[in-house]
């Protein structure tokens, strides 16, 4: 568990293992947390910054590979409920966290988690199959195609003419 006193303010950074989030050590290493809490009378704001190195699967090659992946991401912790205060509320992509009055500890893991699996990206591809070729076209249409398909086959070679 990742627990931060939300009450004082201050900055730091510190080393999690994937374990510690529930992830998968073999897929994420040398995970990097930054944390910067700036409490005041209104809500308490933090921003989370996370990064590591990640096991990915290349989408060309098939290939595993290791990139670093970062992300952050800000929460605002409120006492009361943050529509209750119409001024104060500012109109940003930040998170809005409603804390009980008397809570002084919060507990980071499922954001710092979140915040990581969001930093991998949804294409991957090695630095080294950026540049290859991909098959877009698989062998030579046969004469004992479906003739439903003549239309399309009809259409694929009026354009390769023109091209």
């Amino acid at each position: 568990m990742l627990k931060v006193d939300i009450t004082l303010p201050w900055s730091g950074n510190f080393e999690v293992s994937a374990s510690e989030l529930d992830l998968d050590d073999e897929k994420f290493s040398e995970i990097q947390v930054t944390l910067s809490v700036m409490p005041s009378d209104g809500p308490t704001r933090m921003t989370i910054g996370v990064c590591a190195k990640a096991l990915l699967e290349c989408d060309r090659t098939l290939c595993e590979f290791v990139a670093p992946v970062s992300n952050s991401h800000e929460l605002s912790f409120w006492r009361q409920h943050p529509y209750e205060i119409e001024n104060d509320m500012e109109n940003d992509m930040t998170e809005q966290i409603e804390l009980d009055p008397a809570q002084r500890v919060y507990d980071l893991t499922d954001v710092v988690r979140d915040t990581l699996m969001l930093a991998v990206p949804a294409r991957n591809v090695a630095p080294e199959a950026e540049e290859l070729q991909i098959q877009t076209v698989f062998g030579a249409p046969t004469s004992e195609a479906d003739q439903r398909w003549s239309p399309l086959i009809a259409v694929r070679e009026e354009l390769s003419t023109h091209n």
